[in-house]
């Protein structure tokens, strides 16, 4: 891609034509032309807009336009020549955000220059600046540009960078901490290493951004090397001399300016091996000036112990995400309140205000959000002087005085080694803010944080009244908390938490704490697992903060996790005052509930009494034992065909959705409630129980299935009465994406991956089938990934059924559903698809019987209900929900799952799939 003729041209006629360089009246020409060059007839063509309409956030909600968006891959602003770039890079970051989806790259230009942004993972600085002239040659940075996509190859990208040198660091960390453990000496142990690291890297740090006399720790390393002396001397006279207040006059360490009495306050001289120093000579000499303070802590920390992290709900957070919590949380706030201030006095306000504005994380592990924030709010400063010295007298001097400091910051870990990683990442970043936003003022001594940034139990300790708290608290699944963190710990957890019943997601707690800690105008920003807005977890946490004065005004309800884990998270954002816009998943809406939704909220929904005891979460096994081959149970049956007796196939949840039918391709074996005795009759089956399930059942918990290891860990008795008597029923994955119901035979066994509901009634389907339920099930379900998850007790038991129907209405929905089953039966017969392969390739297509039948059924179910549009459905399912709740409590029957006998017909449709395993 080097020299790329069409690129020559194109710098050419960029001399030639746009001489002016103005934004306004070239920039779209100027565009036009770069987009030809990479082979494309014009932008349009290539599918690029420009002028695309983008909010640009704050809570008065401005509008802008953003020059050129080429989804997925491109944004682009374009300033005109001469303008400085840096001071544009919010406006870019800004549009970026507020895309969806967002591309994956992004240019500022203002025609001689193009600064190539990677927004999702560099923050703040451009991955690569590539000058009009140079383009020919450094076609390569424009990879993203051509028809036939190549990787681009930038030459500023800090991320890998920061990568390198925390990687490096991390194996120098080890190897000492490894000689700490064996050798046992008293002066040096693991916390000590911890502090040496840290020690070189900021001296690393202040070396290449000029706190230290230039190549100062390169040299001292140079000499231990050629032992001209030992780095016990040398590196450690280096370090007490960056501990001594005044600049050192004289001798070796000539020029050494005071750092400060915290990270240096305990020197621990350490004798490295040759094999040490040369490590360390390699981290020398990397680009310490480039290294990116927000991501560095983390990458670090996962090098020296990922497994404990992990163990712990510890996860990395993109500088991406980070933003999304700092930004609307602290900077658009602050902007408005600027924007808003027009006298002297109101400023002055502002001016006092910001100087005493706190910022907490009371989970900041490596100190990636207080980094993050500090830079934020160092450019509110800027703005808020820029706009005072426009008042400003003789008398004011003080106004050109920065007074945002570090020690505004204040972070809990209960990791000492992410406690000093965060202080230092707080000390570098008075130095990278000074350097990127060229300021006037000191960057030593560095601020000591030894009282903001502390090791404690952010659950146990109090927490300052903060303006603004921020952060990723660690995700950790209820059902996991005893397993990984301990009785005695979870129990105290409970204690200091009584009210919150059930197990929940770990973070759910920094979200009560969080509310509780704020200060009255204060606003808080928080990463979730999505759980946080479904069932226990919402109820613990965002349910608390709404019923006590929270709003929750911006929020992405579900995405994938930037880190490492497979999780998918929920960001959220809320004050304590009422805000004056609302934005979920990138959009303007009119509220944000506590689940994440801007809908009708129907939390509020009760459970009806009328819906109990139908539909059923399955078994539990407990034990992998207790599934066995399609061919096992086969052989078993031949053997004795009484085995057949307690071998089942077992459905698991995915083969509902993938299998024609449904039908499963596991067995298991169920002895459901028989005692030992009688079990013990089937001997194959029980002989294979007790050899591999009854050593598992042996280590669990609960002593109940300890003594009964032959039988399933949740039997679901109910659920096996209520579809004693029945043919057949119907079914769903509990996760799935199209949570589609389908008949399931009475021979099977349901999962807990699998959700049945005890009706063999075609007209109960097509109410399950309809959209309505749907639009019930989207507000009621909880998610995995990005998968529905179709919850029993939200989903279907608050779910309200039609009222008082003419037998008509009931005998038109069971026809068509009827007529749907059919077809739906057909099509998998003859394609051997399951139902999501069936409706991944028809539902979304109009002119497909599929679509049709669909349209029909819903129609049907919406004049059973009474709706007349769609966007009435769920306010008026939520009000049908409270009515027959409140009839119910008065002793009134309702309907429910379980029509009535006058809606039922006696002409039902057989099931026609596979129903048993032929034995020979």
């Amino acid at each position: 891609m080097s020299n790329e003729p069409r690129l020559a041209t194109f710098v050419s006629c960029c001399k030639q034509h746009f001489a002016q360089g103005d934004e306004k009246s070239e920039s779209q020409s100027f565009l036009n032309e770069f987009f030809r060059a990479f082979g494309y007839e014009s932008a349009k063509h290539a599918g690029a807009e420009f002028e695309y309409r983008v909010d640009r956030g704050g809570e008065k909600g401005h509008k802008g336009y953003a020059d050129l968006v080429w989804k997925p891959r491109l944004l682009v602003e374009m300033k005109s020549r001469g303008a400085n770039l840096k001071q544009h890079y919010d406006q870019l970051e800004r549009y970026w955000m507020r895309l969806a989806p967002k591309p994956k790259y992004s240019i500022l230009s203002n025609f001689d220059e193009f600064w190539i942004f990677d927004f999702n993972n560099q923050v703040d600085a451009p991955v690569d600046v590539v000058r009009l002239e140079e383009l020919p040659n450094r076609a390569s940075a424009f990879g993203f540009m051509y028809p036939d996509e190549k990787p681009p190859v930038f030459q500023n990208n800090q991320v890998e960078i920061t990568e390198r040198n925390a990687q490096l660091m991390g194996q120098l960390y080890r190897d000492l901490s490894d000689r700490a453990k064996k050798t046992n000496h008293l002066d040096f142990d693991e916390q000590a290493a911890q502090r040496f690291v840290l020690q070189c890297v900021l001296a690393m740090f202040a070396e290449d951004r000029g706190l230290l006399p230039r190549d100062m720790f390169v040299s001292c390393l140079e000499d231990c090397i050629q032992r001209k002396g030992s780095s016990y001397d040398i590196l450690g006279g280096l370090f007490n001399a960056m501990n001594q207040r005044g600049i050192v006059p004289a001798g070796r360490y000539r020029g050494v300016d005071y750092f400060n009495g915290g990270l240096f306050a305990k020197i621990h001289p350490i004798e490295f091996s040759p094999e040490d120093l040369k490590l360390l000579e390699d981290c020398a000499k990397q680009r310490w000036d480039l290294v990116r303070p927000s991501i560095f802590g983390s990458i670090f920390e996962s090098a020296i112990d990922p497994v404990k992290r992990h163990a712990h709900g510890v996860h990395f957070t993109s500088e991406a995400d980070i933003r999304q919590i700092v930004i609307p949380t602290i900077t658009e706030p602050w902007e408005d309140l600027i924007a808003e201030a027009n006298t002297k006095k109101e400023l002055n306000i502002l001016h006092r205000k910001l100087r005493d504005y706190k910022v907490l994380d009371a989970a900041c592990g490596a100190g990636n959000f207080l980094y993050v924030a500090y830079q934020e709010l160092k450019k509110i400063e800027l703005r808020l002087l820029d706009k005072l010295s426009r008042y400003q007298t003789a008398d004011d001097k003080q106004l050109s005085i920065s007074f945002v400091t570090p020690n505004q910051f204040y972070g809990m870990d209960i990791n000492p080694f992410a406690v000093e990683l965060a202080r230092v990442t707080m000390m570098i970043a008075r130095k990278i803010a000074i350097d990127h936003l060229e300021l006037i003022e000191p960057a030593l001594p560095l601020d000591s944080l030894d009282n903001n940034i502390v090791c404690q139990d952010a659950l146990f300790e109090e927490w300052i009244k903060a303006d603004a708290i921020i952060g990723n608290p660690p995700f950790l699944g209820g059902k996991h908390l005893r397993t990984t963190l301990g009785d005695q710990y979870i129990d105290r957890v409970f204690g200091q938490f009584p009210d919150v019943k059930d197990s929940v997601d770990f973070c759910a707690y920094w979200f009560r704490k969080a509310h509780d800690n704020l200060a009255p105008d204060g606003r808080a920003g928080l990463v979730a697992t999505n759980s946080i807005g479904q069932g226990k977890s919402r109820v613990a946490a965002l349910d608390y903060i709404t019923a006590r004065g929270g709003h929750i005004h911006t929020a992405v309800s579900s995405q994938p996790w930037s880190g490492e884990s497979n999780v998918h998270v929920s960001i959220v954002n809320w004050s304590k005052q009422p805000p004056k816009r609302y934005r979920l998943d990138h959009e303007t809406v009119p509220s944000i509930n506590s689940s994440l939704k801007s809908t009708v909220d129907t939390t509020k929904a009760a459970r009806l009494k009328a819906n109990l005891d139908t539909c059923f979460q399955g078994v539990i096994p407990v034990g992998k034992g207790f599934l066995v081959t399609a061919q096992q149970a086969i052989d078993w049956i031949k053997q004795d065909a009484t085995n057949g007796d307690v071998l089942k196939r077992f459905s698991m949840g995915a083969n509902l959705a993938q299998n024609p039918h449904g039908v499963p391709e596991r067995w298991i074996i169920d002895f459901n409630d028989m005692a030992i005795e009688e079990a013990s009759e089937y001997r194959l089956p029980f002989e294979h129980v007790k050899r591999y399930v009854k050593p598992e059942r042996q280590q669990n918990r609960r002593p109940v299935r300890k003594e009964n290891w032959w039988k399933l860990g949740e039997n679901a008795p109910k659920m096996r009465k209520a579809l004693a008597n029945l043919d057949y029923s119907y079914a769903v994955p509990r996760v799935s994406k199209w949570a589609i119901f389908i008949h399931f035979n009475k021979n099977w066994l349901a999962g807990d991956k699998s959700v049945v509901v005890a009706s063999k009634d075609l007209y109960v389907l097509g109410i399950l089938t309809s959209s309505v339920h749907r639009a019930w099930m989207h507000s009621q379900k909880s998610t995995l990934k990005a998968d529905i998850a179709y919850t029993h007790n939200t989903c279907f038991e608050t779910f309200p059924f039609p009222q008082s129907l003419a037998p008509s209405i009931v005998s038109k929905i069971r026809s068509v559903m009827t007529e749907l089953h059919d077809y739906r039966t057909k099509q998998m017969d003859k394609h051997q698809w399951g139902i999501t392969k069936l409706y991944n390739a028809f539902f979304e297509e109009p002119g497909s019987k599929l679509c049709c039948l669909h349209r029909k059924l819903d129609a049907l179910v919406m004049q059973a209900y009474g709706f007349g549009r769609t966007d009435e459905v769920l306010a008026g399912l939520l009000s049908l929900n409270l009515e027959l709740a409140a009839r119910e409590r008065d002793g009134e029957a309702v309907v429910g799952a379980w029509a009535p006998a006058t809606l039922c017909s006696s002409v039902q449709t057989p099931y026609n799939g596979a129903s048993s395993i032929a034995v020979a």
